[in-house]
């Protein structure tokens, strides 16, 4: 009897357990909502001329239901601190099986700075926040305007001297990463301590990928001076690029003993050279030789015919 009855309480207190199980599965509490910023990417989508237009990829760890959730974007100008633009995008709901991102595209100008804050909302709570700064904005350029240019060297040589003036070949020698028949060269003299233009020079030519490029002109500058000598790259009517290199035509030396600089006595007329022309192919003249042996078959048909007529 005993038994029987140790055998029914097993069967009541298993029961009960099953019964509590099936009802914890069946009427238990749903799995707890969440949401966060897990990270912020960013791209370029368009540049023109004053703006500039960002797409943000927002990376968000969550939940697979979540109920009145929105992210809230904020620009700041970095220098006031005033709120230039506010964004709300909903969060959707329920997750979409894979997708936990968020795209959102903003506008900005390209001449200032700015403070992103980026808010995760639930029920109007803030649950999590990010912030991140923006700037060099300038620094994109649009497509036309575009350079890919690398200067690899630079000679300077004097190939003359008249009363006070100098005239200095200057090369630059570019290479070029895309083909342009858009952009323009700009060389010039400007002496070092006054910043004074000294002389310039335009040039506009086509530019081929993979070549070294020689970018060659002539200045006329005033002599016993140091110059800075700029090449400047021009396309579509904007400066993309500067090049600086020192011409120096008043150099100084360091006197050890006194530690003081003094004037180096600077011949320019020792450093001119001839230009050598740019070899090509030349199609030979007639030389003298031909021109006597023209002569002397001239005069042996004439002394014939004489002959013949006596």
């Amino acid at each position: 009897m005993k038994n029987d009855m140790k055998i029914v309480v097993g069967i009541v207190i298993a029961g009960l357990v099953l019964a509590a199980l099936i009802l914890a599965i069946a009427y238990g509490e749903p799995s707890q909502e969440f949401i966060y910023l897990r990270n912020i990417d960013m791209m370029v989508k368009d540049v023109n001329e004053s703006h500039a237009t960002l797409n943000f990829i927002v990376t968000v760890d969550r939940s697979e239901v979540v109920k009145n959730a929105t992210l809230c974007i904020y620009v700041y100008d970095k220098i006031t601190d005033l709120l230039l633009q506010r964004h709300k995008v909903r969060i959707p709901e329920k997750q979409i099986e894979g997708l936990n991102e968020i795209d959102v595209s903003l506008s900005f100008e390209k001449d200032r700075s700015y403070r992103l804050k980026f808010e995760i909302l639930k029920n109007n709570k803030i649950v999590d926040t990010r912030i991140l700064s923006l700037s060099g904005l300038d620094t994109l350029i649009p497509k036309d305007k575009r350079l890919k240019m690398t200067l690899k060297d630079v000679d300077f040589q004097v190939v003359g001297v008249k009363d006070n003036d100098v005239n200095v070949r200057v090369r630059f020698y570019v290479q070029s990463m895309e083909d342009y028949d858009d952009v323009t060269f700009h060389i010039k003299a400007i002496q070092a301590e006054s910043n004074i233009l000294a002389d310039e020079s335009w040039l506009k030519m086509n530019i081929l990928k993979g070549k070294t490029l020689i970018i060659e002109s002539n200045l006329t500058v005033p002599k016993d001076y140091n110059y800075a000598v700029k090449l400047e790259v021009w396309r579509n009517g904007s400066l993309l690029k500067t090049w600086l290199k020192y011409l120096n035509l008043a150099p100084t030396k360091t006197v050890p003993k006194e530690a003081k600089e003094e004037r180096v006595k600077f011949e320019v007329s020792e450093f001119v050279r001839t230009p050598e022309p740019i070899p090509y192919p030349k199609t030979k003249a007639p030389g003298f030789e031909f021109v006597t042996c023209l002569m002397a078959l001239t005069i042996a048909l004439l002394c014939g015919r004489a002959k013949v007529k006596r």
